[in-house]
């Protein structure tokens, strides 16, 4: 396998975490409007409710078209967007990739990043990747919370910047 273009919907017990798709327009024009869009939504989303639609269709699904990657959303059982979670940087040859993942501010403290990142480690490691990486800043301290509970081995600190 070299590529992300597989279907995936995983659920959780409490989640659902898929590929956004068009029916998600209202929820991320929310959002936007909010103002929650940066800790919910990956770098590149709409900044304006103008470019959610555009954003659906096409820009969202980029890093996917790549091969270097995938952009998911992750949703509750019942249907609510709360958060992002993504593969990058992705080395087929070498079997690594990168993940990166963010949740709003009314659903931090539940539980919802690790459980997301766990269903995705998963799924990675079925497709026959071999090595999720994981990257926080020294001082993101929730982040490495995360991580920890998602079962990630803290490995040291790296000289060099983290990949954006």
């Amino acid at each position: 396998m070299t590529t992300f273009d597989v279907p995936v919907r995983l659920e959780t017990e409490r989640l659902v975490v898929r590929p956004h798709e068009p029916a998600d327009h209202d929820q991320v024009a929310a959002l936007v409007v909010n103002g929650d869009a940066s800790g919910v939504l990956p770098p590149g989303s709409p900044s304006a409710v103008e470019e959610v639609e555009e954003w659906l269709a096409e820009g969202v699904h980029g890093l996917r078209r790549s091969g270097k990657g995938v952009q998911l959303a992750i949703f509750t059982k019942d249907g609510e967007l709360v958060g992002g979670i993504n593969l990058r940087g992705t080395d087929w040859d070498t079997g690594i990739t990168e993940v990166g993942y963010g949740v709003g501010p009314r659903s931090r403290g539940r539980g919802i990043a690790p459980e997301a990142l766990r269903a995705v480690t998963r799924w990675a490691f079925s497709l026959g990747l071999r090595r999720v990486e994981l990257r926080t800043t020294s001082e993101n301290e929730a982040s490495q919370r995360v991580a920890a509970k998602a079962g990630f081995t803290y490995e040291g600190t790296s000289r060099t910047p983290a990949r954006p």
